[in-house]
């Protein structure tokens, strides 16, 4: 049994669950099952907390400090150039928040606020501050986010009720009292601030669902009980500016939010999770019947994000793995739980299978235009039937 962190219902059973090692959002492997809960009363799924999942975030979560440049790929056009999802985070962010001159904009849970930046680059007449629960990002905010602006671990008393909007990107998965989270926000922003709030939506990927350190999974009914619990009026969810997530823009609301449910909108996101739930299930006989298969012989996996790694979680110890395959140029050259990652077209001749890592929503349509990868004697194998 377990409780809702939305609200508040009770939930007997796991709708999915799979035994050790989970894989986080980092590309580390943790050896804890993975469960994910479905709640029948407001269309919320959710996973255990990680141990220790402070520490985690304080210390070990250490996203894109490994280099410079690193940022991961939103899309690839079709003549090949690369848009970077910070690049597109920032320009639907300027579009949705609409700031007047000289607004004060805060980036809660910021990391390198490499967002911000490329909004400022923009905008400089904005005012950026930031604030994380780890100093280990103090050193990306230096030279352009002045001192004064900077809090990490708490948010200064003294920033309550300052800023005219605050965003936070793809950070409300990870807590573990989301409402909590939002109340948090309210207190920052002046009155009929404004909120941009951005994180997966499991529907469009559905690879979210068993990522170990997103405890939280938001449909749309979830994400708006959620807004109006922590005191904000819902202006927009946009759920096509970036395919795969939920950007919610939210007004600071003076009084309490009637926190109004949609039956309907309820019962198709609990029938969404728990077929996104059977998916996983059944993903997981596919790929380990098919490693079984392939034992002993020679084999890549398309994808050093989540899917490929989740694919080597579960094929690691049965086939010969030669490499991962990524066309994201920051990830290539590099070494991914003790393997190299090459660009596709590098792809060693005597491979006799690759197994596909990627959105099963779009993965046939991304490999399909790769024509060197269909060749004689190269099985693919897919996550889905």
């Amino acid at each position: 049994m377990t409780t809702c962190r939305v609200c508040g219902g009770k939930i007997a059973t796991p709708a999915y669950e799979t035994p050790a090692p989970a894989l986080t959002s980092i590309m580390t492997l943790i050896d804890i099952p993975t469960r994910v809960y479905v709640c029948d009363g407001c269309g919320h799924a959710q996973c255990d907390e990680i141990p220790d999942i402070e520490a985690f975030y304080d210390t070990g979560y250490r996203i894109s400090l490994n280099s410079e440049g690193h940022d991961q790929i939103f899309a690839v056009k079709p003549d090949g150039a690369i848009i970077y999802r910070t690049d597109h985070q920032a320009e639907i962010a300027r579009h949705l928040l609409d700031l007047p001159q000289g607004a004060k904009l805060l980036d809660y849970g910021a990391a390198k606020a490499d967002t911000l930046r490329k909004i400022i680059a923009a905008r400089p007449d904005i005012d950026p501050h930031v604030f994380d629960v780890s100093s280990d990002y103090a050193p990306a905010w230096d030279g352009w986010i002045a001192p004064h602006a900077q809090a990490t671990y708490e948010v200064p008393v003294a920033w309550n009720g300052r800023f005219d909007a605050a965003m936070s990107h793809f950070v409300i998965e990870h807590v573990a009292d989301p409402i909590g989270f939002i109340v948090g926000i309210h207190k920052l922003l002046k009155p009929r601030g404004t909120l941009l709030l951005s994180m997966p939506d499991v529907s469009a990927n559905p690879g979210d669902m068993t990522v170990a350190d997103h405890i939280n999974h938001f449909s749309e009914a979830s994400l708006r009980r959620t807004l109006a619990a922590g005191g904000f009026e819902v202006s927009t969810i946009d759920t096509t500016s970036f395919p795969g997530a939920f950007f919610a823009v939210a007004v600071r609301s003076e009084t309490p939010v009637r926190q109004e449910q949609d039956a309907a909108l309820v019962q198709h996101s609990v029938a969404q999770g728990l077929e996104i739930c059977d998916f996983w299930r059944t993903s997981a006989a596919i790929i380990e019947g098919r490693a079984a298969t392939f034992r002993g012989r020679k084999a890549a996996v398309y994808g050093a994000g989540f899917y490929g790694s989740w694919i080597f979680s579960r094929i690691g110890n049965d086939v010969e793995l030669t490499a991962f395959l990524d066309q994201n140029p920051n990830l290539q050259n590099a070494v991914h739980f003790g393997y190299p990652v090459i660009a596709p077209t590098a792809i060693a001749d005597d491979a006799e299978a690759l197994f596909i890592g990627l959105n099963p929503l779009k993965a046939r349509t991304i490999i399909g235009s790769m024509p060197y990868l269909q060749k004689p004697g190269l099985e693919l194998v897919w996550l889905e039937a």
